[in-house]
């Protein structure tokens, strides 16, 4: 079996030159509220068949952190596991 040297999550938006950015997921910043942004839960990273899950690492990046932003909050517990945010309001022209 072949194992990745990586995984990622992404997302982008899109709006005609000039015009503002629309909003990313629900709209809202992440701020560790998840009834307000957007969010993955549960993400695990399996890479054999022995069925074992493996804590996500790595790195945050945003690349118009005013407008969208992407934060990673590690085991939030039973409910949420191993979780993350995204999103924003966009940003206007």
């Amino acid at each position: 079996m072949v194992k990745p040297s990586g995984v990622g999550w992404g997302g982008s938006t899109l709006s005609p030159a000039g015009t503002s950015s629309p909003s990313m997921g629900s709209g809202h910043f992440p701020d560790k509220d998840f009834v307000h942004a957007s969010y993955f839960r549960e993400i695990g990273i399996q890479i054999d068949d022995s069925g074992t899950y493996y804590e996500p690492t790595g790195e945050e990046h945003a690349d118009a952190a005013s407008c969208y932003n992407v934060i990673y909050y590690g085991d939030q517990g039973e409910e949420f596991g191993y979780s993350l945010q995204f999103g924003g309001p966009g940003c206007n022209k």
